[in-house]
């Protein structure tokens, strides 16, 4: 019985091993907000059709890219977003054609998790994870770009393997996520 509480006890938690720690270089981006039903899709889409007609991807294979909640207040976890912003990597000279906007991201330290079954509550997970790091301390509030049009958000969701998700047409079954969890490493007292 004792090891049965503990597998149910570790179960719905992250142990150290299912999270990277990752340093996000500073990058200038594209980016493309949409906002109400299906917000997250039509933001990937602008984004898409950037990537395409600019021929990013001969210009800047290592190109990545990143999507968030940006909805004024905090949104609950499994609730769809409200407005939804996705981020693209380019060169710092590159124009960025309206209705994109160009933002300068200032890079920072995330705790970082696959996500396979695409359970979203899987941020909750991770949420729970750096709360109770000796090493890591939530950094979610910490502002790492401006955003006059939007809320900032914070954690992202990144597209892994962008180049070729992209080339194959962005199809869903081709997509691979990692969750982006903002973090600062504490101080040594």
């Amino acid at each position: 019985m004792g090891e049965l509480k503990a597998a149910s006890e570790s179960f719905g938690r992250l142990e150290d091993r299912d999270v990277r720690i990752v340093w996000l270089p500073p990058m200038t981006v594209a980016a493309a907000y949409a906002s109400g039903e299906g917000c997250e899709g039509r933001a990937l889409d602008a984004i898409t059709r950037f990537v395409t007609d600019s021929r990013l991807l001969e210009i800047k294979p290592d190109a990545r890219s990143f999507g968030f909640d940006c909805s004024k207040g905090e949104a609950k976890v499994g609730e769809p977003s409200r407005v939804y912003e996705v981020w693209v990597s380019i060169p710092e000279g590159m124009a960025v054609p309206a209705p994109l906007i160009r933002r300068t991201f200032h890079g920072g330290l995330y705790a970082a998790h696959v996500l396979r079954s695409w359970d979203f509550q899987d941020w909750s997970l991770i949420k729970d994870w750096v709360d109770a790091s000796d090493r890591y301390a939530n950094d979610w509030d910490a502002p790492r770009w401006v955003s006059p049009e939007t809320a900032a958000g914070q954690g992202f969701e990144e597209t892994l393997n962008f180049y070729t998700f992209v080339r194959k047409g962005g199809r869903m079954e081709d997509l691979q996520l990692d969750l982006l969890f903002p973090i600062r490493e504490k101080l040594a007292s």
